[in-house]
């Protein structure tokens, strides 16, 4: 069987209301942190813990750009005046 088969009925789903992909990523950060990084915590470096940050930081990052995106796709538009970073 090919699992990137996607006319199998397991990949054709309806997400729940409210769940989104910061939604979707905290669940797999948090997952990764209770079944792979906090049981390897006392062997990992600073450098290792300084790069798992980083990671995290830039998922949460690419996360609550999806979230845009999904948020426009929706029709959900901020108002004109919220973060308006080109005001003088």
């Amino acid at each position: 069987m090919n699992i990137l088969d996607n006319s199998d009925s397991d990949f054709n789903f309806d997400l729940p209301e409210g769940v989104d992909a910061e939604y979707v990523t905290n669940k797999s950060m948090s997952a990764l942190w209770d079944l792979v990084i906090a049981p390897m915590e006392d062997k990992l470096s600073d450098e290792d813990k300084s790069l798992i940050s980083i990671i995290g930081i830039t998922l949460k990052l690419v996360a609550h750009k999806a979230k845009c995106y999904e948020d426009l796709e929706k029709g959900n538009l901020p108002d004109s005046n919220e973060n308006d970073f080109n005001r003088n």
